[in-house]
């Protein structure tokens, strides 16, 4: 008979999945201080001095982010786009931020926060606002500072600084597209960042869109160019801390109880970094979070320079639940923004192969350096080439120890699959949600490479770790890790077809999707000793959910709604 302290609590008469290879379901389990101590039947928990009685509700691991981009919502202090109108043309993007600045301070004299400030901002003044002259505009009625927002599809139309000055052209604007690979800046904007004619691109496919006569129009192509533009980008030290308390409270309302922040900050500003660690110190992250170091090959600073700032930020802010230990790089661009590197031509741009963001010899050297420092290694690849170039890459970094990662593997050939099948130790991060059919995508790759996107079940069934992630900083619908799942399966359903991207082949089970979202993310962040399974020892993170998601349709698996979350046996949301 086991003996009790006094301090334990059992969760009893549950649907628990596990993501615990030895006991993948259990009725019950037992934390004390924070931990697992047991799981298994009910019996577990005869005589436990404290028992909450499930009444059936389903319980899963705490969700594991292995991809997003939480930390940009303290930088960029963003109005969330995502949720307007596709087809939003770009003659109206400056009426929709000024409705929603104004919907927003309607908000705020009745509730004293505006409604995204909850979401992504937490701060004292309006989300998306930041009074950095400390002065009155002199004209318009958009308010002050620069303002920011996330979420447009900057691809589709031809969008100018005149879009946005038509409407607010008295403050900066920095719009950022949905995928992160592209900016809008109004004129004002551009005037503060000495943006002109004689301004040079750092590259073919990172440039500034220019009109006949060669002035930047406002519309900025690709990492490279965007970091030109980052004197706009930043949030000021003393909001940071209350950002991030936001940020870690609205991750916990869909299940998150870990993330791996994929360069989301400034790699070389320690002031996020340094607060993220000061706010855990102080008892108040309900996160494990995972950061990287962004790495952008010689055009920013030298590997050797970046391996010394790497060094310094994991002896300074490394802390119980804040783990610097990952090199990000960025082998290609998108689809999207036709930047993504490729073996052959887009269909619809034969002249062009997409874009390397960072040289071979560049990546491999750094990579080396990095691994052979125990730094794990997080690389962004879209396109064919540039899983090419990964795979290379990450081979060369050889290393035991070390987590090795593509991200977003959108294009496979035949030969990368098999590569990265014998590697056996390089995780396939990808968002399970951009599977969504689109004509867009059709017309660029061509149909032979539109019907082989994102091979997660290849890759799974080859014995390959796969681990889902958000891409994003809580969009509402990518930061939904049960559509995430529902997508993935319904890939491989016949009466989702067109849903889907082809082959329906490449579909994957709700058994490997729920190890996608916690214990493989957990492995792939290095952290699968502490987190990602109801697992005796490991932190008592858990969810409760509203339904039995593993058995019901696979509409009522997109609609499953998360009650509660726990974090080291407390609860940090509940519905």
């Amino acid at each position: 008979m086991r003996r009790w302290s006094g301090e334990e609590t059992a969760y009893i008469n549950g649907r628990i999945y596990t993501s615990d290879p030895e006991m993948p379901e259990a009725e019950a389990f037992v934390i004390r201080n924070g931990k697992f101590i047991a799981a298994g039947a009910n019996d577990i928990a005869t005589d436990c001095p404290h028992i909450v009685d499930l009444q059936g509700q389903c319980v899963i691991p705490g969700l594991v982010d292995s991809h997003c981009h939480i930390l940009a919502g303290v930088e960029k202090n963003i109005l969330n786009l995502y949720n307007i109108d596709p087809k939003t043309k770009p003659e109206e993007l400056g009426d929709v931020l000024l409705s929603l600045l104004r919907a927003q301070g309607e908000d705020r004299e009745e509730n004293g926060h505006g409604p995204e400030c909850e979401k992504t901002a937490g701060c004292e003044k309006s989300a998306g606002c930041e009074d950095v002259s400390g002065e009155e505009e002199s004209s318009g009625n958009a308010g002050k500072g620069i303002l920011r927002a996330m979420g447009m599809d900057l691809t589709q139309g031809t969008f100018s600084a005149d879009d946005i000055d038509r409407v607010i052209d008295d403050r900066e604007v920095v719009v950022f597209s949905d995928d992160g690979h592209a900016l809008l800046l109004n004129r004002r904007a551009m005037e503060t960042l000495g943006i002109d004619s004689d301004t040079k691109d750092p590259g073919e496919h990172s440039y500034f869109v220019r009109d006949e006569d060669g002035n930047p129009t406002g519309l900025v192509i690709e990492i490279p160019a965007m970091m030109l533009c980052k004197a706009l980008m930043k949030e000021t030290k003393s909001d940071v801390k209350i950002v991030l308390k936001e940020l870690c409270r609205e991750y916990a309302s869909y299940g998150y109880t870990a993330a791996f922040d994929a360069m989301s900050v400034d790699s070389e500003d320690d002031a996020v970094l340094s607060q993220l660690s000061e706010l855990d110190k102080e008892g108040a992250l309900c996160l494990h979070i995972c950061t990287s170091f962004g790495y952008r090959g010689e055009d920013g600073i030298k590997a050797s320079e970046a391996l010394k700032l790497m060094k310094h930020q994991r002896e300074f802010y490394s802390t119980e639940h804040v783990h610097p230990n990952t090199l990000k790089m960025i082998a290609d661009g998108t689809i999207e923004e036709h930047t993504a590197l490729l073996h052959e031509p887009y269909a619809d741009d034969p002249q062009n192969c997409g874009s390397e963001m960072i040289s071979l010899p560049d990546m491999k050297q750094a990579a080396v350096m990095a691994a052979q420092e125990g730094f794990h290694i997080h690389i962004h690849a879209i396109g064919d080439r540039a899983v090419r170039r990964a795979l290379s890459v990450l081979k060369a970094a050889d290393s035991d120890t070390v987590r090795k990662t593509i991200a977003h593997n959108q294009l496979y050939r035949a030969q990368e699959m098999r590569e990265l099948a014998d590697a056996g130790d390089i995780f396939f991060q990808t968002t399970p949600h951009w599977v969504k059919n689109d004509e867009f995508t059709r017309k660029s790759l061509g149909e032979d490479r539109f019907n082989r996107q994102f091979p997660m079940a290849t890759a799974n069934k080859n014995g390959v770790t796969v681990t889902f992630g958000s891409d994003s900083c809580l969009e509402p619908v990518t930061a939904n890790a049960f559509i995430g799942m529902f997508f993935a399966e319904a890939r491989g359903q016949k009466a989702c077809a067109g849903l889907c991207y082809p082959p329906p082949t490449e579909g994957l089970d709700r058994k490997n999707c729920l190890k996608a979202y916690t214990i493989n993310g957990a492995i792939q962040l290095g952290i699968s000793d502490v987190t990602g399974s109801i697992t005796p020892g490991k932190s008592a993170d858990f969810v409760i959910v509203d339904r039995d998601f593993m058995n019901c349709s696979l509409e009522e698996l997109r609609n499953t709604k998360v009650l509660a979350t726990y974090f080291e046996g407390k609860p940090v949301y509940q519905a």
